[in-house]
């Protein structure tokens, strides 16, 4: 990037919202290069956003806000790709959950630098009471939702019910990853076969 391009001149009133989306976009570029938190610095975005750094701090309180804010878009992509699966199920809730889990799993080998940058990125350690607000318990939030459902129609689920959506959660990332990095034939209908057994090992009637 050229000095002259360096700073840009200010957006005009009303435009904050796409000042917004562009540093949200530089951070994604950068974290991708560089992989963690503490290596990213709010001038480095704003060089990539092409502003001054200042202008950062007129949208996030601090650098994890902006890191948080950046991996909430892809974490909400992945959270509308769950839910539009299960609304396309009947009112089976075994069915939307089954939906839900296949649907996580496509959206991980489909979209692999978005789903990488949700799982490689090492992010500063917070609080419990801000770690409460951490964009990923979107996904934890919906497979609390969907077990729910299941117990009201009469299923029961087996060990932990609070650590029940963190055993989904861990077992289909688990999965992934290893028929990602794994030599063999890219066949998803083993990943289907996957979440069936996943299923049939946590709930029972």
């Amino acid at each position: 990037m050229s000095e002259s391009a360096a700073v840009r001149p200010r957006n005009p009133r009303g435009q904050g919202e796409r000042l917004r989306e562009e540093l949200l976009r530089a951070t994604e570029r950068l974290l991708e290069e560089v992989g963690s938190e503490d290596a990213l610095s709010l001038r480095a975005v704003a060089r990539e956003a092409g502003v001054a750094a200042p202008s950062i701090y007129r949208h996030f309180a601090d650098k994890t806000e902006l890191v948080w804010a950046t991996l909430e878009v892809s974490y909400e992509r992945l959270a509308h790709a769950m839910t539009d699966a299960a609304q396309a199920e009947d009112d089976d809730p075994v069915a939307r959950l089954r939906a839900q889990l296949r649907a996580y799993c496509r959206y991980a080998i489909e979209h692999p630098a978005n789903y990488r940058l949700l799982y490689e990125t090492r992010q500063t350690p917070v609080g419990p009471e801000r770690l409460a607000g951490h964009p990923a318990g979107l996904l934890v939030r919906s497979w609390h939702h969907a077990l729910t459902a299941c117990e009201e129609a009469g299923w029961r689920v087996r060990g932990s019910r609070a650590e029940a959506p963190y055993l989904l959660w861990s077992a289909v990332h688990g999965r992934v990853m290893i028929w990602q990095v794994m030599p063999s034939r890219k066949d998803t209908s083993r990943l289907d076969g996957f979440v069936e057994e996943l299923l049939q090992l946590l709930l029972e009637r």
